[in-house]
């Protein structure tokens, strides 16, 4: 019987972590404004990451919001009940994926929705059209007044679809890249449609690996053994002690 796939090792999200992180910062302070504005001057690939952009979201509407389950959208009654299923009938070791993907979906969006607020930063396409240089962030109320109340920092979308996919190609590290290519996708189609900087990006994905980082340290989210299985090693093992106690008695 093939061995259960394993996670890569937590080192790796780390390094995702670090990544994004440096990155987001040099973003911030060099690199945002430059992009931006090079992107409002190229609008070939516009029409391709719209309609991409369009029709993930609504494969991804009719997937997790088809109904509600107690108030909850039903996609995510569904990942939790799958979790519940594999984790403690079918005895899966990798049943965790269900509930990491669940819980750094959810936490994630609560996150970036409140760092909006926070920061109160404009898109790009009000952001140039205001002829603004620095950051953009803290805009008085007397700004959004006359602009758009719609914030940047950081992007929701690129949250929401790497905290999807970033936890199975975690726990599938043999099909990481196949997994990331939407994520990643998403987050290029924000930036190409002047809905988000680079830095909105990249911080975006900072946060999601933080917040599953700290849920994949949950016991009963790393892959174990089945629970009759760990018994019977317990078992073994004591039984294979005493054993050896006795021969050297």
């Amino acid at each position: 019987m093939a061995a259960d796939p394993q996670p890569a090792p937590r080192r790796e999200l780390l390094y995702f972590i670090a990544a994004t992180g440096v990155l987001g910062l040099v973003a911030l302070l060099v690199l945002d404004r430059p992009l931006a504005v090079w992107l409002h001057q190229h609008e070939g690939l516009r029409p391709f990451f719209s309609t991409l952009t369009t029709g993930v979201d609504m494969v991804f509407e009719a997937l997790f919001y088809f109904g509600n389950l107690g108030n909850l959208p039903a996609g995510y009654v569904i990942l939790f009940l799958v979790f519940l299923l594999g984790r403690f009938w079918l005895h899966s070791p990798n049943a965790g994926v269900f509930l990491l993907v669940l819980l750094t979906r959810v936490n994630s969006e609560v996150a970036v929705n409140l760092l909006k607020i926070y920061f109160r930063r404009p898109r790009p396409n009000i952001f140039l059209l205001h002829g603004m240089t620095d950051t953009g962030f803290w805009q008085s109320a007397g700004f959004w007044q006359t602009a758009t109340l719609d914030f940047s920092f950081p992007s929701s979308h690129a949250a929401i679809y790497l905290s999807m996919f970033l936890p199975v190609a975690w726990f599938y590290p043999k099909y990481r890249w196949p997994l990331l290519v939407l994520p990643l996708l998403v987050g290029a189609g924000r930036m190409v449609l002047e809905l988000h900087f680079l830095s909105d990006v990249l911080f975006a994905w900072f946060i999601v690996g933080i917040i599953m980082l700290l849920f994949s340290r949950l016991p009963f989210i790393t892959p174990r053994p089945p629970f009759q299985l760990r018994r019977l090693r317990s078992a073994t093992s004591g039984l294979l002690g005493s054993s050896d106690s006795g021969k050297e008695n």
